[in-house]
């Protein structure tokens, strides 16, 4: 152990979580930075954990045997003499090649644990029983261009499956640290944000999926299920033809009607937060402020995202939308006017949750 600036005793191995956090998400470190002190080192430690499952899903050196093998290690990890599935999992991986920060991390998971181990049983509780209910969702629906061997996903259902295992179970998980690191949080306003936490989650992930569709389809990958496509007789090929560029467009506004249904709920889990637990209120605002503003963008440029690898919100957005979360957390009214005021510039069905 050492001390900081600020005269505070750091842990090694959680300093190592800390200076890998904004290395594996610019979006999401400088929110959990938001956090109340209670609440950051634990998030931050769930955060990467649920990062190592995803980069493992992600990792296109990996056979889809290989990426459950893997998975199914991880979430062994969290139970009971998990050490050895930790030790085992690690040894695993180092085969990966390192091209990224993320493989970084996932090799020096060890770090990560040490951390996690150094929280109280009903924490450990709470966030190894949702990164296991991720890491065997994400099992199922692993997906690799190694060997050719895609595993696409066929319905509508099976997308809301797995937007639930991959972003929903987080909406869950943090709901859970928020409830047990704040007293303002009462189990009635528990039990009325698990009503919304899931949605919170999916509506993420929906915007990650509609943004990446053409990186992902680089990868061999693809998460627009067949039942979509086929509903507007597109392929996994034809959605890149010019002469289908009224059919794509009808598949994206349905698309995005779907995830904003979604953030309508996390609008909702939002402003059923105290108000008082301001920072908390902040880290839940700001990614629902820039997803529906990734959103607008898309859907004014819809055929440009089939040309690119991702459509991304100007530094100038994400910096104006900062500054309103910081201003309008603590007013409902005028968080929701804000949220409408994107939500109008959609053309898509009207708010109906508040």
């Amino acid at each position: 152990m050492r001390k900081n600036k600020f005269n505070f005793t750091v842990d090694p191995d959680f300093e190592f979580c800390a200076g890998m956090l904004p290395r594996v998400s610019r979006t999401f470190a400088p929110t959990i930075r938001m956090l109340p002190k209670r609440l950051y080192v634990p998030v931050t430690i769930a955060y990467l954990l649920c990062r190592i499952a995803d980069t493992v899903e992600d990792e296109e050196s990996l056979t889809c045997e290989e990426k459950r093998e893997y998975l199914l290690l991880f979430a062994e990890i969290f139970k009971e003499g998990g050490l050895e599935s930790e030790q085992e999992f690690i040894k695993h991986v180092q085969k990966i090649p390192e091209h990224n920060a993320d493989i970084y991390l996932l090799k020096n998971l060890d770090k990560v644990y040490s951390v996690f181990k150094s929280f109280s049983a009903e924490v450990q509780q709470v966030i190894g029983t949702w990164v296991i209910e991720m890491t065997m969702g994400m099992i199922k629906y692993a997906q690799s261009n190694n060997r050719r061997k895609w595993q696409f996903l066929k319905s509508m259902k099976e997308l809301d499956e797995y937007t639930y295992y991959v972003a929903g179970t987080i909406g869950h998980l943090l709901t859970a640290l928020f409830a047990h690191f704040s007293k303002k949080i009462t189990p009635a306003i528990v039990q009325r944000l698990e009503n919304f936490s899931e949605s919170f989650g999916k509506g993420l992930q929906l915007v990650n999926i509609i943004r990446d569709m053409t990186k992902d389809s680089y990868r061999g990958q693809s998460y627009i299920p067949d039942e979509i496509l086929q509903k507007y007789r597109l392929t996994r090929h034809s959605i890149y033809k010019t002469d289908n560029s009224e059919q794509v467009e009808k598949l994206f506004n349905e698309m995005i009607q779907l995830a904003v249904d979604h953030l309508d709920k996390a609008l909702a889990y939002v402003v059923t937060l105290p108000k008082e637990e301001t920072r908390i209120r902040i880290f839940c605002l700001l990614p629902l402020f820039w997803a529906m503003q990734t959103l607008r963008v898309i859907q004014t440029n819809a055929l440009g995202l089939l040309r690119t690898d991702s459509i991304k919100i100007s530094r100038f957005v994400i910096r104006v939308e900062f500054f309103k979360a910081l201003i309008l957390t603590f007013s409902n009214r005028l968080t929701v006017r804000h949220y409408k005021k994107i939500r109008r510039e959609l053309a898509i069905e009207q708010l109906a949750i508040l």
